[in-house]
């Protein structure tokens, strides 16, 4: 039972006047509407202005669900606050937008009354027809209740543990661009759109270095982060060094890649890039304070959406009217190099897959094993003339 109040007689729960100003104090520290801070007092109005404008402030605050303890809005807005700081800048704005859509979905609901159904009836109105957006988020969902679990104490199940998810499967893409179909992207990627009145094409500046993050990409066999981030620290040598996002908080992999001489002509193709971009900094052995390998002509890694639209437009400039993604390239090298021979466990660690089995999805075709294994027999065979 709260105590009564000896001051601030007839002002509403937790409002008082301090410095001159109406002020909330909440128990726990809430998200102040103006500043989008985590505070205890929130100051509402000053006390010149009147209850009138104190109220509509505290009306206005006390509708806002965020600062509803224990209701979903206010979970995510935690979960923002103490568990987003812990992934990368893509994941984090990511997560940012699909735990806005949740908390909107989910606005009515107390965090301790979400049942299995209805987070299946979440996915089902939204993602029906996306199988794998439900799927991502359905994972995120499944980390937001494991959160209000342990650390928000608020129920001691989770919803997420007896979902249904076999209704969203999701296709596995079995056709690969061809070799051709990659030149042609390459090439236009080195000029610009048409221009309506002429027709004429100008020279893409950021076109040299499309094409070497394209290369990389496939000789490489490393997702589209890893390359957009590619650092000159990484390079070690005859070595560079990949640690993949994906894998940073499951299996940890991290694989080291030979740099092979076609490796190494796209490593010196980008530097010379670079180098043209005139960056002045402080590396004296490459002269730039950019401390990536691919980077945009400002210096800065390019963005996932920047480099994804670089390559759509460029298949659109080629012609290509089928579906070929960017983040194939990754299963075309793999693929290439199992119709060149190249053995299983090989491929699973250029991938930095931990099995085999995962490394296969990326195979986009049977491949025939082959086997050159040379046995003597153990006895005597006779000659055939001996033997008639």
């Amino acid at each position: 039972m709260s105590r009564r109040r000896k001051t601030n007689l007839g002002l509403p729960r937790r409002v008082y006047v301090k410095n001159g100003a109406y002020r909330f104090f909440s128990p726990e520290p809430i998200k102040n509407p103006k500043t989008g801070k985590l505070q205890k007092w929130i100051h509402l109005a000053y006390a010149h202005e009147g209850e009138s404008a104190m109220l509509a402030a505290l009306a206005s605050l006390l509708a806002d669900k965020r600062n509803i303890e224990g209701s979903m809005p206010f979970v995510c807005a935690e979960f923002k606050a103490r568990k987003l700081g812990d992934y990368g800048d893509e994941t984090r704005n990511t997560y940012g937008r699909y735990l806005d859509v949740i908390a909107d979905d989910f606005d009515e609901f107390h965090a301790a009354s979400v049942t299995t159904k209805d987070c299946a009836d979440f996915l089902r109105n939204n993602f029906k027809a996306t199988p794998n957006t439900a799927r991502k988020y359905a994972g995120l969902m499944a980390k937001v209740f494991k959160f209000v679990i342990g650390e928000l104490g608020l129920r001691q199940h989770n919803p997420m543990d007896q979902l249904d998810l076999s209704g969203y499967q999701v296709a596995r893409r079995e056709k690969l661009p061809t070799h051709e179909q990659v030149r042609m992207i390459r090439d236009a990627g080195m000029v610009s759109k048409p221009r309506k009145d002429t027709g004429r094409q100008e020279p893409n500046p950021s076109g040299p270095m499309f094409q070497c993050i394209i290369d990389m990409t496939y000789l490489c066999w490393a997702r589209a982060i890893d390359v957009r981030m590619l650092k000159e620290s990484q390079i070690d040598g005859d070595w560079i060094q990949f640690k993949p996002t994906k894998t940073q908080k499951s299996s940890g992999k991290v694989v080291d890649i030979f740099i092979t001489p076609e490796i190494r002509a796209v490593i010196d193709r980008a530097r010379e890039i670079k180098r043209s971009y005139k960056i002045k900094g402080q590396d004296s052995e490459h002269d730039m304070i950019t401390p990536y390998l691919f980077p945009s002509r400002k210096g800065t890694p390019y963005t996932k959406s920047g480099l994804f639209s670089m390559w759509d437009r460029a298949r659109e400039r080629a012609g290509i009217q089928e579906e070929v993604w960017f983040k194939d390239l990754r299963a075309l090298g793999a693929t290439d190099a199992a119709r060149a021979g190249e053995m299983k466990d090989e491929i699973r660690k250029r991938l930095a897959h931990t099995t085999t089995k995962t490394s296969e999805i990326y195979i986009k075709e049977a491949i025939p094993e082959t086997s050159k294994i040379d046995l003597a027999l153990p006895w005597r065979v006779s000659n055939l003339k001996d033997s008639i």
